[in-house]
């Protein structure tokens, strides 16, 4: 911590100091940063070092960020590593969600995050709710393997098999229920790639209900 004090306190001059001193005296910020490695302090340190220069080219004033703020710049972006951005990974999973083995993914965290979601679920679920939660779960992974990055891993390429371990109940029955109307839809020769609900759409009129 007195490193960071020292290297903010370089940067920002009285601006830091005035309002903070030498060293974290008053502990609040070790208590918001205590969580953070070397290697993420030193990323803060870096945006914060570019956000002076920026200031400088433009003629503007420069003000060191407040402890909760410093944190949220120690955090990795998918562009410190040349990944695509969260938007733009996300996309990519939801259109190639259904060739995962033969799509040339931009980044094998793109792939990996989305494997951890499960191709299945990405390739047939249609609510709302649903999509709003495989985004999140979606997020999550990968927010995890940039951090994983960050801390110097190398994510190597390799086939993962969907586990129902963490699958609730109801996440079972809907994919059992999906499974026996893509039986059917195959049985009665109906088009192969139509999806589980169309396909028990085309069921229902082809024996005449409703």
């Amino acid at each position: 911590m007195d490193q960071l004090f020292d290297a903010l306190g370089v940067l920002f001059g009285w601006k830091f100091t005035g309002q903070w001193g030498a060293f974290d005296e008053s502990g609040v910020w070790m208590a918001e940063l205590a969580f953070l490695t070397r290697r993420h302090l030193e990323l803060g340190i870096q945006r914060c070092r570019e956000a002076v220069q920026e200031a400088t080219r433009t003629g503007n004033e420069s003000w060191p960020p407040q402890p909760a703020a410093f944190a949220v710049l120690c955090e990795p972006r998918p562009e410190d590593f040349g990944i695509p951005g969260l938007e733009e990974a996300w996309r990519e999973v939801c259109a190639h969600a259904h060739e995962p083995t033969q799509w040339h993914w931009s980044h094998e965290a793109v792939r990996m995050a989305g494997s951890a979601v499960g191709w299945w679920d990405l390739t047939h679920s249609t609510a709302l709710s649903a999509w709003s939660r495989l985004e999140r779960h979606f997020t999550q992974e990968y927010g995890a393997l940039i951090n994983r990055l960050m801390n110097g891993e190398q994510l190597v390429a390799y086939a993962l098999l969907e586990s129902d371990r963490n699958r609730s109940p109801a996440d079972l029955a809907e994919r059992a229920g999906h499974a026996a109307v893509n039986r059917a839809v195959k049985a009665a020769g109906l088009p192969h790639r139509m999806s589980s609900a169309h396909g028990l759409t085309a069921l229902r009129n082809a024996v005449g209900k409703t």
